[in-house]
């Protein structure tokens, strides 16, 4: 019994952390810290996507640090061997089942509205932010989120799977407090 007890608990364990996404990985240029004023280029790529029970890949939002401003989109992801569609630049955007997103890309499916890509990947995009103005060392977190088409409302076959965000940077707003020579009273 004890033993019938470990075999599930170790298969709800492999199943509970299943994951989609697979082989991330992210450049910046230049690399940091960083001072106001500073552009940033950003490289991410997701290297698999393997939807659990057929939930298609759908969506890759950007979240930026307060300390950020400025979000271009420099490169789209691809949809190699993916479903007829494109991908789109969203600042925001609700799904029609209520989801919040963006900013980000979301995948516009001209088959069948709502659903994602059936594409397994590679995707590769970039985008460029830039160091607001401050006095202050505000959040300079960058990080990508991967959704699929059961989290964003289109399809609801079984268990969707969420994916843990994946950290790009991590770090502050450098500071560069002036220098004033001692003053002097006569």
């Amino acid at each position: 019994m004890k033993r019938l007890l470990f075999i599930s608990c170790l298969l709800f364990s492999l199943n509970a952390n299943s994951q989609c996404v697979f082989n991330q990985s992210s450049n910046i240029v230049p690399a940091g810290p960083y001072q106001p004023g500073d552009v940033v280029t950003v490289t991410y790529t997701l290297g698999t996507f393997n939807g659990i029970n057929v939930n298609w890949i759908h969506a890759f939002q950007i979240n930026l640090g307060v300390g950020w401003t400025n979000l271009t989109p420099i490169t789209t992801p691809g949809n190699p061997f993916g479903s007829i569609g494109n991908w789109l630049w969203d600042l925001q955007n609700t799904y029609p089942g209520g989801f919040n997103f963006g900013p980000g890309w979301r995948f516009v499916n001209t088959g069948t509205a709502g659903w994602g890509t059936s594409s397994s990947g590679p995707f590769t995009m970039s985008f460029q932010v830039t160091v607001a103005p401050t006095c202050t060392p505000d959040n300079l977190n960058i990080s990508m989120e991967v959704f699929d088409d059961c989290t964003t409302g289109g399809w609801a076959n079984g268990n969707c799977c969420i994916d843990p965000v994946y950290n790009i940077y991590n770090g502050v707003v450098q500071i560069n407090l002036p220098t004033t020579p001692p003053i002097s009273h006569y």
